[in-house]
């Protein structure tokens, strides 16, 4: 059936209703924008406050309500604060959801802080095609950001390649002139390459030593002797052996300082290679040279906790490596830590790089922490449970679901026993005094 035509008054009305509808879509358009807009400001004042839930919350709600003009921008704000939260779980050792974080702000958009954070987490997981990969995506969006080039130098430097990785390490000096630690990176590499050159070369079974020709011979063999043992001791304790030969540099102590730019007290380190300073007279002296043991077994610990567990906490890690060299008896460590009572920090506040720390006695407190709380382990549940730790902490990715899985306790549960254990030596000891 035909419908009957419109009168003119009809056409009237329905001409005057399309007006009115008009400007009220116009106006709840207007509204929406008002209201994408404070909520993006809102959003904006949470991330800058490092209020990442609540920033997460109110860029959502305002992607609910963006048009299509806006919504892109939305998405952006959206991905940076899934970002910001996925960094601070990474350090808490919450790797497992940060990369679900980070993910989940790649899902908004290509965001170029979410791919470094991606590329950091699988550097720390020793991952480092992947982590490159992530790495040289962020450098394609956002070129000029100085940490993204200096985690790809030390990616560089780890292959061996100092000469590539010094060069991208100097852009990222550049870039970011406040940065000290790419400075002084820049300046232990540069004397590296220079002294390295005269060093000589030797193969073990399962090492790749440089040598000092500053060192005698007889050295050089105990040397190689201690490496061995070290492999087999540590690798039995953890029940993991490297795959790979271990890079193995011993340095008189003067060009160790001189390479390195470590200060006095620090007896070894890990960076890739493991790097030792060795006195020329060590095997006249047996101190001296039962140290040296110490600090081989020490280092190699690192190498294996860091194949086995590679996002194993910092202060866990130092602890776990102290305990492995054999440093001392638990009663007389746990002395110590009684009568330092104010001085204690918590074990979630530990912080999340060891090497950043510019206080001597700070770090040393802390690691003797450290070696208190793997003392307490081992004593209380077994020393085999320290492997089962680190096992679960590469399943899990998360430092707390891996404490409750291997000790049946939360990490803050598992503290309170160890000070409480700790206490009652320290009022045996006053009792004896």
């Amino acid at each position: 059936m035909t419908p009957p035509a419109l009168g003119r008054r009809d056409r009237r009305s329905r001409a005057l209703g399309a007006v009115v509808l008009a400007f009220a879509v116009a106006g709840a358009r207007l509204a929406f924008a008002a209201d994408v807009a404070a909520l993006r400001e809102e959003g904006a004042a949470h991330y800058q406050a490092r209020r990442y839930f609540q920033a997460i919350e109110v860029f959502e709600q305002a992607l609910t309500r963006a048009g299509a003009e806006e919504a892109d921008a939305v998405r952006h704000d959206l991905a940076r604060a899934l970002a910001g939260l996925g960094m601070e779980y990474l350090h808490e050792s919450e790797s497992k959801l940060a990369e679900a974080t980070f993910r989940r702000a790649l899902e908004q958009t290509d965001d170029w802080f979410a791919n470094f954070g991606l590329g950091y987490l699988y550097f720390l997981r020793r991952a480092d095609g992947d982590a490159l990969t992530f790495l040289l995506e962020s450098l394609r969006a956002r070129g000029d950001y100085a940490p993204t080039h200096k985690l790809i130098a030390l990616l560089t430097y780890r292959k061996g390649e100092t000469n590539r990785a010094l060069e991208r390490l100097e852009e990222a000096a550049r870039l970011d002139p406040k940065d000290g630690e790419s400075r002084v990176l820049v300046e232990r590499w540069t004397t590296e390459l220079a002294v390295l050159g005269g060093f000589a070369s030797a193969r073990t079974e399962h090492f790749e030593l440089r040598v000092d020709p500053r060192l005698p011979p007889a050295l050089r063999a105990r040397l190689e002797q201690e490496l061995e043992a070290a492999y087999h001791r540590i690798g039995s304790a953890l029940g993991s052996w490297p795959e790979r030969p271990t890079p193995v540099v011993a340095f008189s102590p003067g060009r160790f300082r001189q390479a390195t730019g470590s200060d006095h007290w620090v007896g070894g380190l890990y960076d890739g290679q493991l790097k030792l300073p060795v006195d020329e007279d060590v095997l006249d002296d047996p101190e001296r040279l039962d140290e040296l043991v110490r600090v081989v077994r020490h280092e190699f610990a690192h190498v294996v906790v860091r194949g086995l567990a590679p996002e194993c906490p910092a202060w866990f890690h130092e602890g776990l490596a102290q305990y492995l060299e054999g440093r001392g008896a638990r009663d007389a460590i746990y002395r110590r830590l009684a009568s330092g009572a104010d001085e204690r920090v918590p074990l979630r506040r530990m912080p999340a790089q060891l090497a950043d720390l510019d206080d001597v006695e700070l770090t040393r407190w802390i690691y003797l922490q450290s070696l208190g709380f793997v003392e307490f382990l081992a004593e209380r549940y077994k020393p085999f449970r320290l492997r089962l730790f680190l096992a679960a902490l590469t399943e899990e990715r998360s430092a707390s679901r891996a404490f409750e899985r291997t000790y049946g306790a939360s990490i803050e549960d598992l503290e309170k026993r160890w000070w409480e254990a700790i206490d009652a030596v320290g009022r045996e000891a006053g009792g004896d005094r």
